[in-house]
């Protein structure tokens, strides 16, 4: 069981660690911002740029941390320690459930974006099986 919980907790952390470089790479805004916004970027002025790209860092730095702190609790949990469940599901609770309410909502508000919403679902489901199976072996 060992194996089928590090694989998926392994898994999760490698999607949110690249979802988090992406966005703390960006340069501009995603497609599907754009749809959202009504604008595309070059219509944005500098000052709502800047904010825009500094907000998107933001959220990239989260889910890398994310995604490591993920990797790192592969350890504890190999020895069985409870605690580190415990720890990967607030993280995935704290992480991943406010991107997944964002990207809903934003989906909400302009049905044509494409945003990242089964990412996000996957993302809580293989950390949340992947943490849960802790407890059960």
């Amino acid at each position: 069981m060992l194996i089928f919980q590090t694989t998926l907790l392994s898994i999760a952390a490698l999607l949110s660690i690249f979802f988090g470089v992406r966005y703390f790479l960006t340069r501009e805004f995603m497609p599907y911002h754009a749809v959202v916004a009504g604008r595309s970027w070059a219509e944005l002025d500098i000052g709502l740029q800047t904010v825009i790209l500094g907000m998107l860092k933001i959220v990239g730095g989260g889910l890398t941390t994310y995604g490591l702190a993920l990797l790192w609790l592969l350890w504890p949990l190999g020895r069985h320690e409870i605690w580190a469940a415990w720890a990967a599901l607030s993280i995935t609770a704290t992480a991943v459930l406010p991107s997944l309410y964002v990207t809903l909502s934003l989906r909400r508000f302009a049905p044509s974006a494409r945003t990242p919403v089964l990412p996000a679902v996957v993302v809580l489901a293989l950390a949340s099986i992947g943490a849960a199976a802790s407890f059960l072996f």
